[in-house]
């Protein structure tokens, strides 16, 4: 089932980047991987979300990121143009995603 949800996900248009709770890129699927390739990108896997924004975008995140945190009912807060999407696991905070 895994390798399933993965293939759809990596045939989609919308470009989907996967973050943990410590804001560090978990998962890419492809167009996401191919737009920033383009932009001389390689190996994301493992490096802050922030290293791609500003210092306010960084702040507008991170308190999206805590109102996400304190309301489990939301299924997403919107930063700027880009909504993020919480992902729990049995209660629990894992990271957030954001489709673009």
């Amino acid at each position: 089932m895994e390798e399933i949800l993965i293939n759809i996900v990596n045939q989609m248009e919308k470009k989907l980047i996967f973050v943990d709770e410590y804001h560090i890129i978990r998962y890419l699927n492809q167009s996401a991987k191919e737009r920033y390739l383009k932009k001389g990108y390689k190996n994301l896997i493992g490096t802050s979300i922030f290293k791609f924004h500003s210092e306010e975008t960084k702040e507008k995140i991170k308190m999206g990121v805590r109102v996400l945190k304190s309301n489990k009912t939301l299924v997403k807060v919107t930063v700027g143009q880009t909504d993020i999407f919480p992902v729990w696991i049995k209660e629990r905070f894992v990271g957030y995603y954001e489709i673009y």
